[in-house]
This record gives structure tokens, sequence and C-alpha cells, in this order.
């Protein structure tokens, strides 16, 4: 057998496998990203399940640092529903969504808006900064409770900028805002993952097609 049709064989194969592992995660994870900005969070009060013990420990040291327990959400996903906790700041300046363990990590989102349409976010413990007109995200790596920290200082240091945020005092409020966000943001935070995700999939299906055609080649 010629070489290149061994070279273009061995090609189809293991682009053909790679795509097999790595296509299914790129179409959910740009079906994710894609559907953002239309997506809307739903009140799930009396339909959430009961809040499992890492949301529970979350949710106690929040309560700690001044906040309260305002409900839950949920939010269909092409890869199935998923649901949040809400809690609020007495002082209303702030909310945290709480999110389920999907894996090996629980991550926890605090945020607070203004009326001109800027937006402040903190992200408990890992995720992608943001620093651009309009919206500020930091990642907060140590504990909860320095994430709350840095929110409030980032909060006072803004206000003096945009003046006091807008209020959160029940669900509605709530839900008006995540509804603002996904309008002005959509799926520019989850850009850089999706990319991250879906690249290597767009690059097995160029090289399977490539070599495909080195196969088809080999046999004129």
């Amino acid at each position: 057998m010629p070489i290149d049709r061994i070279v273009a064989l061995a090609l189809v194969a293991i682009s053909s496998l790679m795509l097999v592992r790595l296509g299914p995660g790129a179409y959910r994870a740009w079906r994710i990203y894609a559907g953002t900005g239309r997506r809307r969070q739903q009140d799930a009060q009396g339909g959430a399940p009961d809040a499992p013990p890492g949301v529970r420990d979350r949710m106690a040291l929040l309560a700690e640092a001044g906040f309260r327990h305002l409900g839950e959400t949920r939010l269909e996903l092409p890869v199935g529903e998923r649901f949040g906790w809400i809690m609020a700041a007495d002082d209303g300046e702030s909310y945290a969504i709480l999110a389920g363990a999907t894996g090996a990590v629980a991550l926890t989102g605090i945020y607070s808006a203004w009326m001109d349409g800027a937006w402040l976010g903190t992200i408990h413990p890992l995720g992608a900064a943001v620093d651009r007109p309009g919206l500020e995200v930091r990642i907060v790596t140590t504990t909860l409770a320095e994430a709350v920290t840095v929110h409030r200082a980032g909060l006072e240091r803004l206000r003096r900028v945009h003046g006091a945020p807008r209020p959160i005092r029940s669900m509605p409020d709530m839900l008006a805002l995540d509804v603002d966000y996904r309008v002005r943001f959509g799926g520019s935070r989850l850009r850089p993952l999706t990319i991250r995700i879906v690249l290597p999939a767009i690059l097995a299906l160029g090289v399977l097609v490539l070599s495909v055609v080195l196969l088809a080649a080999s046999f004129r």
C-alpha cells in the first residue's frame, strides 16, 4: 500500500476518533452560548428541589455576611434543567446566585447593577475576569467571605461614579436584572470558554475532511 494512502487512512482514523470524542461537547457548548441572550431564568418557588449541602453551606456563610434568602430560579438549558438559589444583601444593593455543583466546582456569583447600565460581578471560586465599559467582573479564588469583601469594595468605588445601585428587594427585582444582564451582554462572558471547547472539534473536522480528500486522491 502506498505510503500516502497509509498516512491518509491514519489521519481519517485519528480525526474521526477526535471528532466523536469532542463533537458532542462542542455542540452542547455552542447551543448554550448561542441561546444565552434569549434564555430567561424563571421563578422556581415551590418547584425547586431542596438545596444540596454545598449550597446550604454557602447560604449560611452569606447569611453571616448580611444576605438573606430570596428564592430559587430555574433555567432550561440544552443540557437539562438547572436551579439556582438566590440571596439578596440586607441593604438591597447586591444579590448572589448560588449554583448547585454540576462538576467538581460549585460557583457563586455576586452582582450589582445601576440605572445607567453599569454592572459589577464577583465570582467565586473561578471564572473569567472582565474589565470593559459597563461591565466589571472580578474572580476571587480564596474564600466566599473574601468574595463578599471584594464585591463591596468594588460597589463603593463604583458608587462614586454611578450613584446608588438598583435595589434588589424581591424575586421580581432580581429577575428583571437577569433580563437586563442577558440583553446587554448575552453570551459575551461565555465566548472564551465556548471557543476553547468548540475550536478543537472544528480542527478535528477540518483534518477529517482533508484526510478524506487525500485518501481519495491516493486511489487516482
